[in-house]
């Protein structure tokens, strides 16, 4: 066995050795030594791959997002309806007569002031001649209806005032009457009383006087009963007087006096009577001779026509040489009128549509309704033209399209109509209903909905967050966010059933 000092010596001749091995070696090319640096540089790389590829199944899906951030945002309605005219007058003949010249067809654009049909100057002095043949006829008609009516009049007035004189007359006549009798039952019900009571009283006098006398019997004073006995005799006389009286109160000198003034007071309410049953039968006889209102007028009224004056010939002759021009620009929308063709008055001749005041008839759902407001500005498209607008009207009623839905009419006019507009075309309208500058938003296609309300997934620190929002506005790109997130938050773009509140995920900010 080796002691300490070999052992260690030992150790020393080995330590020499090595060190003399490695002075011995070769050394390396520089080719050789940069194979060796890529191959370390590649190494390192497989290394770091493998370790991505390791905290990668840790990190999860890789998911698109964006930031919440600040912007403007337009709201709009965009739908389409039919190019009609706010303002259309069809025009009626006034006139009797026959249409000599027919200026316009179906669909011509026409100026204010263009003559649109003539008429046959004959007809309107016919027409003349007509009147004034008429007036002839009626006038001796009329005034002597008049003179009639005029006379009647007269009876109906006095009947009037004496009815009234004579109704004011009755009625203070029986008030008095009422007032006579009222007097006369209280002097009879005061007298009834009156008898009744003295009655009542030797009655019980009478009984207070009996009973004396059973007492004055058993004690034996004659001188008492002969006393209570002439008393009571004098109270029965007393009596039988009383019941006199009462079957004389209807002969009483009050009570006769008020019988026989309420009996002269009923003949002159009789009189009275009798001449108000005159007079109502005069009213009755003149007032269907009288014309009311209603049949002066027309009576007025077919003179005046019957008796038109040369004034009014005049324009007649003169409506039928100027004919019917237009009073606005327009597109002739209906004709019945026929050239050479007889009319009455009040024949419809044709309809006008104002071609300087334009509007769109658009039908809105209940889901575009709440967003539109009279006053509000549109951008409406018409055969390629696009021209400014407003909303004017939205009715208050709603009707059913063709699918069955209900819908609400409104009216979106056009502010700069030119020749490009067409009447009946189909045009596109752009409601411009709200805007906001400077709020929070986020790309329409972020937000969802269940049934607790809006959200979105927002990515915080790598973890899918489920948050509740407010939205307000919106465009078609954009919604704004009022409530439930801030600015610069990482919001996923696109969510799919795989993505839920709580898993990890790698977010890639969309460009």
């Amino acid at each position: 066995m080796l002691n300490a000092e070999e052992r260690k010596a030992k150790r020393e001749a080995k330590r020499e050795e090595k060190k003399l091995a490695r002075s011995e070696k070769p050394k390396m090319d520089k080719k050789k030594k940069k194979k060796i640096i890529w191959g370390a540089i590649a190494a390192v790389l497989v290394l770091f791959f493998l370790v991505k590829s390791v905290f990668a199944k840790d990190a999860g899906m890789v998911v698109t997002t964006t930031e919440v951030t600040k912007g403007d945002i337009e709201e709009s309605v965009s739908t389409s309806g039919t190019v009609a005219s706010e303002e259309v007058k069809t025009y009626f003949s006034q006139i009797n007569g026959t249409i000599a010249t027919l200026n316009v067809k179906l669909g011509d654009a026409v100026e204010s002031g263009t003559q649109l049909i003539a008429f046959d100057q004959n007809s309107a002095q016919t027409v003349k001649q007509q009147a004034d043949l008429q007036a002839q006829a009626n006038e001796g008609s009329y005034q002597n209806s008049v003179q009639r009516a005029n006379e009647n009049q007269g009876k109906l007035s006095e009947a009037n005032t004496n009815l009234a004189v004579l109704e004011q007359q009755i009625a203070d006549e029986e008030n008095y009457i009422k007032e006579l009798q009222a007097q006369l039952d209280e002097v009879k019900s005061g007298l009834d009383a009156y008898y009744n009571q003295a009655a009542t009283n030797i009655s019980i006098y009478g009984i207070q006087l009996q009973t004396d006398l059973e007492q004055a019997t058993r004690e034996g004073n004659q001188s008492e009963i002969q006393r209570l006995e002439e008393e009571i005799e004098r109270n029965n006389i007393s009596a039988q007087q009383v019941s006199y009286q009462l079957g004389q109160l209807a002969n009483d000198s009050r009570i006769k006096e008020l019988e026989d003034k309420i009996a002269e007071e009923q003949d002159k309410l009789a009189d009275y009577q009798e001449y108000k049953a005159e007079m109502e039968s005069q009213k009755a006889s003149s007032e269907s001779g009288v014309l009311n209102s209603y049949q002066r007028s027309e009576l007025e009224a077919n003179y005046g026509i019957s008796t038109l004056s040369a004034e009014e010939a005049e324009k007649d002759y003169a409506y039928a040489t100027e004919g019917v021009a237009a009073e606005f620009n327009g597109i002739i929308t209906e004709l019945t009128a026929v050239e050479g063709a007889p009319v009455v008055e009040g024949t419809s001749l044709l309809t006008l549509a104002n071609s300087d005041k334009v509007k769109v008839d658009i039908s809105l759902t209940k889901y575009d309704l709440e967003k539109i407001a009279v006053g509000q500005k549109a951008t409406i498209t018409v055969s390629g033209h696009s021209y400014e607008g407003e909303v004017v009207k939205i009715n208050k009623m709603a009707t059913t399209n063709s699918s069955g839905t209900a819908v609400v009419g409104a009216e979106v006019r056009i502010n700069n109509p030119d020749e490009y507009i067409f009447l009946g075309v189909e045009a596109k309208v752009e409601i411009h209903t709200q805007s906001a500058s400077q709020i929070l938003v986020l790309p329409v296609e972020c937000v969802n909905a269940d049934k607790d309300g809006e959200f979105v997934y927002a990515v915080e620190n790598g973890i899918v967050v489920k948050k509740t929002v407010i939205t307000g506005i919106s465009s078609d790109t954009y919604i704004e966010i009022k409530e439930g997130l801030a600015e610069g938050e990482q919001v996923i773009t696109s969510v799919t059933t795989d993505i839920v509140e709580g898993m990890a995920v790698t977010a890639v900010p969309a460009e």
